[in-house]
């Protein structure tokens, strides 16, 4: 999955650029990243990955586009490192003052700290759910309906205030499909940077198939049998939980 790799992660680390170093460039149509050059703007050392830092910043001619395309770039070293830059960017980018005392934030170690009260941000991560709905050795593989990324999918969905990771899923399983979950069984988790989660994977058996894709967050479903089971949508293998969870029932590794 994206994480697997074998440098470690630093958060804010105290570097200056140099070649071989990443710029991040970020805005609300998409995102842009580059290699570092004398010409570019490194303003915010976000994370560091192995011997490569990811500065967010701005560099000329930068070419802006999906949060998807940081998927396909060249080596696993790359894309953990632009994913949990995307994540410190966008927390950073929402958290320019005080929630408190409306004051000016400012970076202080790993954290954000207000001058004026004393508080304290860390980076915001939300906890979501994917579930794997199965049914007699059957799959229920989904397609969002008005979403960048358009490879297969499973249900999924974020946890809400007071709510178990279980709970998410049966809630999550209803809404989407109109299922009901009967049992749960945990399988994996994973950071996600372009969405700033942490995701947490269940496979979910289910008595009755008949679903209904009434939310409209879904453009179609199927159950589908382990041998009738896309591969994975990344040209690097399974990068994603939905994908190692996927890959995972089609090997018969869980039931």
């Amino acid at each position: 999955m994206i994480q697997d790799i074998a440098e470690p992660l630093t958060l804010f680390p105290d570097v200056s650029p140099t070649p071989g170093d990443r710029i991040l460039s970020v805005r609300r149509d998409g995102v842009a990243l580059a290699p570092w050059t004398p010409v570019c703007v490194a303003a915010v050392p976000l994370v560091r990955v192995g011997a490569q830092t990811f500065f967010l910043g701005g560099a000329p001619g930068m070419a802006f586009g999906s949060t998807q395309a940081l998927r396909a770039l060249p080596t696993a070293t790359d894309r953990f490192g632009a994913f949990c830059a995307l994540h410190v960017a966008n927390w950073l980018l929402a958290h320019r003052h005080c929630g408190r005392c409306a004051a000016p934030l400012a970076r202080h170690g790993e954290c954000l700290r207000c001058p004026e009260c004393g508080e304290e941000y860390y980076p915001s991560i939300a906890p979501a759910v994917i579930v794997g709905l199965t049914h007699r050795g059957r799959l229920l593989v989904t397609r969002y309906a008005n979403r960048p990324y358009k490879g297969p999918a499973l249900v999924a969905g974020y946890c809400e205030v007071g709510e178990t990771a279980e709970a998410t899923c049966r809630r999550e399983a209803r809404e989407e499909t109109g299922l009901e979950v009967v049992s749960t069984r945990y399988f994996a988790s994973q950071p996600w940077g372009l969405s700033g989660s942490l995701l947490l994977g269940f496979f979910a058996e289910v008595a009755d198939p008949a679903f209904s894709l009434a939310d409209g967050e879904l453009g179609e479903a199927a159950w589908l049998a382990p041998d009738e089971l896309p591969p994975p949508p990344d040209a690097a293998g399974a990068l994603s939980l939905t994908a190692a969870m996927i890959d995972a029932y089609a090997k018969g590794s869980v039931r």
